[in-house]
């Protein structure tokens, strides 16, 4: 069985992205042509239908009733922020690394964590070929610059001074900076690839002449090469964080999760 999710978030009320769809449907569309999916198998949210309910249901369906040898890709294209978590008693007591859906407001109900994904991917069973591909930001500021007039901007959600001031107080207690989603595949079936390091932004870039993810650009470059599919996610990753650098984006691209995983091709079928 194939499933794929691919979402994608420009229409942003505050802070619009211009590349995340056009990533969601270049990913989708990999899928169907480069990797044996049915138009079926993948399911896409797009801008205002993207809301914390609707990515919530669609990653139970991903997620319902796997076995081995299924194959199956999370692909996410929008904003990523940066929260402080808090114990029970109120305090601060560490930093939640989110994705942010299209009706994000900053609090708990209209985000999903990096632990709710955690939760979500334990129960992926083994054997199972789960890739997921993580184009936004988990650090960094927004660039203040006029929206429409730069080749690129951060994909990172700029925080109110409350949030600002919460995360600011746990890193006073020498928190560093925290793993983020990739956490979420730590002791999981899954292998993650993200945008960048825990200390990097993730670029929304004017290439070639249409807006899109820096990494998903570069990485569906290197995927639709002869060896692109064959080569190790391993192997993928150092060609695509050459690729970036030589364009000139300041992100490293990271891949962690199952050794197994990230040792075969992309999605490769037996």
């Amino acid at each position: 069985m194939n499933r794929a999710l691919c979402i994608g978030i420009n229409k942003y009320p505050e802070h619009p992205l211009y590349g995340c769809v056009s990533d969601a449907c270049s990913m989708a569309s990999f899928l169907v042509n480069h990797c044996g999916f049915a138009v079926n198998d993948v399911r896409m949210l797009c801008d205002e239908r993207a809301t914390t309910e609707a990515i919530l249901g669609r990653l139970g369906w991903l997620l319902a009733s796997l076995n081995a040898g299924d194959r199956v890709c999370l692909h996410y294209s929008g904003h990523g922020a940066q929260v402080a978590s808090h114990s029970d008693s109120g305090e601060v007591d560490g930093l939640d690394e989110v994705i942010v859906p299209c009706d994000f407001d900053w609090t708990p109900e209209h985000m999903i964590t990096d632990k709710q994904f955690a939760r979500m991917f334990v129960d992926v069973p083994d054997g199972v070929e789960f890739i997921f591909i993580s184009d936004s930001c988990y650090s960094g500021d927004l660039l203040k610059v006029p929206l429409g007039m730069i080749k690129k901007q951060p994909r990172f959600m700029p925080q109110p001074e409350d949030i600002a001031w919460g995360v600011a107080s746990a890193l006073s207690k020498g928190i560093s900076f925290p793993r983020g989603m990739r956490s979420a595949v730590h002791n999981s079936n899954v292998a993650l690839i993200s945008g960048c390091a825990e200390d990097q932004t993730s670029a929304d870039a004017f290439i070639n002449g249409r807006y899109a993810g820096a990494l998903t650009h570069y990485l569906l470059a290197e995927l639709i090469q002869p060896s692109g599919l064959v080569q190790t996610l391993a192997t993928t990753i150092v060609h695509v964080r050459s690729a970036l650098e030589k364009a000139g984006y300041d992100q490293t691209p990271q891949l962690e999760g199952h050794q197994d995983i990230m040792n075969r091709g992309f999605l490769l079928l037996d």
